[in-house]
Order: structure tokens, then C-alpha cells, then sequence
């Protein structure tokens, strides 16, 4: 069984690849449910999170997101979870950390 700094490592991977992948799918240009393109903070507005998150999502090295950050920007882009994660497993791969 892998100790406590192995799993935190591989966590921190699998949220980095996560922020990485929303990153590059949702924040490259902020738009609102019509397809206009609107500022980072009224993205967050419709989201239900805070442009400070948005920003955190942006690091390289992602963060430690939490599933109702990702739900909520899925529910602004009208995106399943299974769709979401489908496309995540299929451009990531399912043995992330490993």
C-alpha cells in the first residue's frame, strides 16, 4: 500500500491535470450561455464561484478543486459530468498518476 506523501503526490497530479484540462476546455475565453464573450469576473458570476478561483484553475500547477467548483462550471456550460469526464479520461488517459 503506497504511504501518505505517494498518494498526496499522485492526488496532486490528477488536480493538476484536472484544472489543466478545464483550463484549456472553459477559461481560454470566458462566455456566457449565449455565446457572448464576457470578463473573467462575470464568468465567475455566472458560475457561482469567485475569479479568484478561476485564477487558481489557471496555475500551472492547478490546485486542489474541489468536485463542487467543477460542478458548478459544468452546470454554467450546460456540460454533463459524464461528458466532462468521459473527455477527460479519453485526453488524459485513466492511469493518471501512475
Amino acid at each position: 500500500m503506497p504511504d501518505k506523501e505517494t498518494l498526496n503526490r499522485k492526488n496532486a497530479l490528477v488536480n493538476k491535470n484536472l484544472c489543466n484540462f478545464i483550463e484549456g476546455k472553459f477559461l481560454r475565453e470566458y462566455r456566457n450561455q449565449q455565446g457572448e464573450v464576457i470578463s473573467q469576473n462575470e464568468y465567475a458570476k455566472f458560475c457561482g464561484i469567485t475569479s479568484s478561483t478561476i485564477s487558481k484553475l489557471k496555475l500551472p500547477e492547478g490546485y486542489n478543486i474541489p468536485m463542487s467548483t467543477i460542478y458548478n462550471i459544468l452546470r454554467h456550460e450546460q456540460y454533463s459530468l459524464e461528458r466532462f469526464f468521459k473527455e477527460f479520461e479519453n485526453a488524459k488517459g485513466i492511469n493518471i498518476p501512475d
